[in-house]
């Protein structure tokens, strides 16, 4: 009897250390592939077409990630469902650092139009930080003959919805500036939604639609002769528009989109801190770097990082503001 419990105990004990033999194992594996992180390639999931201000700016930002990380960073692209795809994906993703979101001010919109969208935006990502700001142009075809805001303005109110705004979908940037341009105008334009900012802008040129609003860098790339750009958001004129006026100049207060949209890095929620804080150090590497900052600075990209605390506070007041700004303005949360 005694014997026999003897080996029980033995046995128990035996178990018992094996088991926290392998506790022990797991937990240094764990910290061993947070200080080796990154050994594989990393993935941006953009929540828009190829060719947006969102897609370029990751693509700017990923080449410095993988630069300060020693890995290859990808761009993906996954549009649909008012960024609910891509947000999706990333939130269900291994919360390892090896799949990011990148967002822009449509994150702080999304949870308030789409009731489909299938994440808690304030509990499923981890913030990494902010990566960049860009003011938005007004793009107006030639043809309608508007040379200025005003005169556009002039028009709109004549033709009502004869003049159509194109936007990529309800609570994207494009269409955030949109509405608020028309609230500071009192014009009832018809919105007219497109797959990507490419198209509406081809569009544009063509003269298949009237104006739509994209990032300077859009506007810029055009050249002369294709459109006419009409107004800048911000507080003065840039270096690669210097004709062209800022909407405060043309007397009208964009409320709300002033300095146009923002963009950073999300992490799925439960990504280890050691992770989430080697992301950021490589993130700040990027934003700091003078000779990308300097390249883009003539187009209104304006690189900005940004702790993941300052981060993540900044997102919540986003949220908040555009929360009751699209409340106030009827607009409810559908299925996208």
């Amino acid at each position: 009897m005694t014997s026999g419990v003897s080996r029980f105990g033995l046995n128990f004990f035996v178990t018992a250390v094996a088991a926290l033999g392998c506790m022990t194992a797991s937990a240094a594996n764990a910290q061993e592939t947070a200080a080796q992180f990154p050994s594989r390639d990393i993935t941006i999931v953009v929540p828009f077409g190829a060719g947006g201000p969102p897609d370029s700016i990751a693509r700017v930002i990923a080449a410095g990630l993988s630069k300060n990380l020693g890995r290859p960073v990808i761009v993906e692209n996954r549009p649909g469902a008012s960024s609910g795809l891509a947000s999706r994906t990333v939130a269900r993703s291994e919360p390892n650092g090896y799949t990011l979101l990148a967002v822009d001010i449509s994150f702080a919109v999304a949870p308030h139009i789409a009731s489909n969208l299938g994440v808690d935006t304030s509990k499923d990502f981890r913030p990494i930080g902010l990566s960049a700001k860009s003011v938005f142009t007004l793009i107006a075809a030639q043809s309608l003959g508007t040379p200025t805001v005003a005169d556009f303005v002039k028009l709109a109110k004549a033709k009502g919805q004869e003049i159509q705004i194109a936007h990529t979908g309800i609570g994207t940037t494009p269409y955030l500036a949109a509405v608020t341009f028309i609230k500071a105008t009192g014009i009832d334009p018809l919105l007219v939604p497109y797959k990507s900012i490419a198209e509406a802008t081809n569009n544009v040129v063509a003269g298949h639609i009237s104006a739509t609003f994209s990032a300077a860098s859009t506007a810029i790339g055009l050249g002369s002769g294709k459109a006419n750009v009409l107004g800048v958001t911000g507080t003065k004129r840039l270096a690669g528009l210097p004709d062209v006026p800022t909407f405060e100049e043309s007397g009208v207060k964009m409320t709300g989109f002033e300095n146009g949209s923002w963009y950073g890095l999300m992490a799925p929620a439960g990504t280890p801190d050691a992770i989430v804080d080697k992301l950021n150090a490589a993130l700040m590497a990027t934003v700091q770097d003078k000779v990308v900052a300097d390249k883009l600075m003539a187009s209104g990209l304006e690189l900005s990082g940004s702790t993941p605390e300052e981060f993540g506070s900044f997102t919540k007041a986003q949220n908040a503001y555009w929360g009751e700004t699209l409340r106030a303005a009827g607009i409810k949360p559908e299925p996208q």
